[in-house]
């Protein structure tokens, strides 16, 4: 555990100093990368945990630290915080909403990375799309501008185009003038499609089900294999035309269930304060101020 919160304060410390983040990654010091690759902090802490430190790296040299004592090194790796890295961790909390966001979206916390896992191999491809979107809520829209980043930028343009019901060509359009005027090597995404493509993990998801054009019958379960309306008769597909060999339903349903809809509504520490309102609020005697205030 002494090592574990030893990674941790190494982490808190090196994004703490500016300086050494480099396109949104840090120098990685474990025994295969040995301070040559820059990844995100949260992959070096899985590197450290899993392969451990380079050999005699003692003095974070690589990391803008000068020699100390022994005594103060041992102090200072075992203790797991420090002020300077609560307020760093206070300013992210504070200019860097969308961080919060993908953690939320992504069942992640501050307490959860801050423990200690047993990591014996890589990310799975869950992490690593969770490792992708921290990168993109931490990478400037381009080198230099601290303003936006590349995954707050997207988010924005999409409340704009959900808000005020914009088309996805006027989408790109608006993307193609704002590309023009942007410097040279920036990171927007390029049209509406590119740009759904990489917030497709924060999505909620849902289940596509065939339905009849005339809305009397649903394929789903016992009804999933039939091909035709028990009802008014009608098929379930259109006719192929051409050559094709994909059967296309005229209708489609998108389901969203309700478990994972509840799963998201509780995964945010801002939305769980709503969905549990019902049970923590204060409640006036002989008052009923909502349903819930009720015997029933």
């Amino acid at each position: 555990m002494d090592y574990c919160n030893g990674v941790q304060g190494f982490i808190n410390f090196t994004t703490s100093i500016p300086r050494n983040f480099t396109r949104g990654g840090i120098r990685c010091p474990c025994r295969k990368c040995q301070n040559k690759k820059y990844t995100h902090p949260d992959i070096v802490m899985i590197h450290l945990l899993h392969k451990g430190f380079m050999k005699n790296y003692r003095c974070w040299y690589a990391h803008v630290e000068v020699f100390v004592s022994k005594k103060r090194m041992r102090e200072r790796v075992i203790g797991s915080t420090s002020s300077a890295s609560n307020v760093h961790e206070a300013a992210n909390d504070n200019i860097n909403p969308y961080r919060n966001m993908v953690m939320d979206a992504m069942r992640m916390n501050k307490g959860n990375v801050s423990q200690c896992p047993i990591v014996k191999e890589e990310p799975n491809a869950d992490a690593a799309r969770f490792f992708y979107l921290m990168k993109d809520s931490d990478e400037p829209l381009w080198d230099g501008y601290t303003n936006h980043s590349k995954l707050s930028v997207i988010a924005q343009v999409f409340t704009i185009k959900s808000d005020h019901g914009l088309s996805e060509a006027g989408y790109d359009k608006i993307i193609e003038w704002a590309r023009s005027i942007l410097p040279e090597g920036n990171s927007l995404k390029k049209n509406f499609y590119a740009a759904k493509f990489m917030m497709k993990p924060l999505s909620l998801g849902y289940q596509k089900i065939d339905m009849g054009p005339n809305f009397c019958k649903l394929y789903y379960l016992k009804n999933a294999e039939l091909t035709k309306c028990m009802t008014c008769g009608h098929s379930r597909y259109k006719p192929r035309t051409g050559r094709g060999k994909t059967l296309v339903a005229y209708k489609k349903l998108r389901y969203f269930p309700i478990s994972p809809t509840l799963q998201k509504l509780f995964m945010s520490p801002r939305t769980t304060e709503h969905m549990t309102w019902h049970q923590s609020h204060d409640a006036v005697d002989g008052v009923m101020v909502h349903p819930s205030d009720g015997e029933a």
